[in-house]
């Protein structure tokens, strides 16, 4: 792609892009080097082409929109690399859950923004998502909207946000994530009131609310 290296946004929505077009795109992109944000959605990528994706985008790019794509996440896949991935509207196996989980739980894993509203994740998958977030300190946003989640998917944030087992748990939970993004859905009262209290910018005044 001549003439593209200054390139920091590129959106190619709805063009029936598959994992093919994917390997392509790959290669007439290595030159862009500052591309910060690529929009695939609406297309016809799967677990191949995000793993193409994942491996061969110029490191510059932070931010992907999957949005009504192929992908499932039926074997495990590094999203460590974006600080912004958009996968609504993807339908996930029920292992997808488990392969997200395992770079949110990864040290190295740079996600602030994550988007699976649509996404098939059900009750366990949200508590296996949860889960994950214990030791996580980057996500601030997770959107769950329309997943069919229900209060028990739910309350599996609330140890996360807040560990009442004692005053060092409840110091070192999660005081980052700020929003589940339910969108309508009566998320309990409890785990609302946490994500409140993590819109806080000082950890530490977050932590000694929660004890208190």
């Amino acid at each position: 792609f001549p003439r593209m290296s200054a390139l920091l946004e590129l959106s190619l929505c709805g063009n029936s892009i598959d994992d093919n077009c994917a390997r392509v795109l790959v290669h007439g992109l290595s030159e862009c080097k500052h591309i910060l944000s690529l929009d695939l959605s609406r297309n016809r990528i799967s677990d191949d082409g995000l793993d193409v994706l994942i491996q061969g985008l110029p490191e510059s790019v932070d931010t992907l929109y999957l949005t009504k794509n192929e992908v499932t996440l039926a074997r495990h896949l590094p999203l460590l690399r974006f600080k912004s991935l958009v996968l609504l509207g993807n339908t996930l196996c029920l292992g997808g859950p488990r392969v997200i989980a395992a770079s949110l739980a990864n040290p190295e894993c740079r996600l602030e923004d994550l988007d699976l509203s649509q996404c098939n994740v059900g009750e366990e998958g949200a508590a296996t998502l949860a889960e994950s977030m214990r030791n996580n300190q980057r996500l601030t946003l997770m959107s769950l909207a329309e997943n069919n989640i229900t209060k028990e998917g739910w309350n599996a944030f609330s140890s996360i946000l807040c560990d009442t087992s004692s005053i060092n748990a409840s110091y070192i939970s999660n005081h980052t994530l700020r929003d589940l993004d339910g969108d309508g859905v009566q998320i309990p009262q409890d785990v609302e009131m946490m994500l409140d209290l993590n819109q806080g910018n000082d950890k530490s005044c977050v932590a000694a609310k929660k004890i208190l």
